[in-house]
């Protein structure tokens, strides 16, 4: 990201592509880029002949932020999603259950954040989001034992707890077992 990023010019005047996007208003996440590429700009790296592809045939291209807890949301919320997509597989990305909140958690005031948790079956109750803890994006550490991103909404303030948020889940559930 900045003035070191050379990904967008290189893929805008060395390839012909298109930037889609070259930031997310999320968190974590912000410098995620999405791209395309004509095939015919691609070279074949062991005979380094240039694609006969037709000019509306193209690549796609992802350039997912450095940090690591970043990276692995990113590639669950957008990458994910386009593979299965590009390989019919239905429904696309991450499903997407209802829980609620084991404990208070702020929201961001101008970006939706995808939290890392453990969602938990508890009986009659439901099902409970459980963070794993600190969520800076340099955390990879937070994604131990997570199951689930929660989303929580845009606009500050506090989620109390009880209140019902989605949740798109990475693995499999876990039972209380107390």
């Amino acid at each position: 990201m900045g003035e070191l990023d050379l990904l967008k010019p290189t893929i805008e005047r060395s390839l012909g592509g298109t930037i889609h996007f070259g930031r997310v208003s999320m968190k974590p996440g912000k410098p995620t880029t999405f791209a395309t590429i004509p095939s015919s700009n691609i070279k074949d790296p062991a005979s380094g002949v240039r694609g006969g592809a037709s000019p509306t045939d193209r690549k796609v291209i992802f350039s997912l932020p450095g940090n690591p807890a970043s990276a692995v949301v990113t590639f669950m919320l957008f990458v994910l999603p386009a593979l299965h997509h590009m390989s019919g597989i239905k429904p696309v990305g991450l499903p997407t259950v209802k829980v609620r909140l084991e404990s208070a958690m702020r929201c961001d005031e101008k970006r939706a954040e995808y939290h890392r948790a453990v969602v938990v079956a508890k009986g009659e109750d439901g099902l409970w989001a459980v963070s794993t803890g600190g969520q800076r994006s340099s955390r990879i550490g937070s994604f131990k034992g997570a199951n689930a991103l929660v989303r929580l909404p845009t606009g500050g303030g506090m989620l109390e707890k009880g209140t019902w948020v989605d949740a798109m889940m990475m693995g499999q559930l876990v039972a209380d077992v107390a």
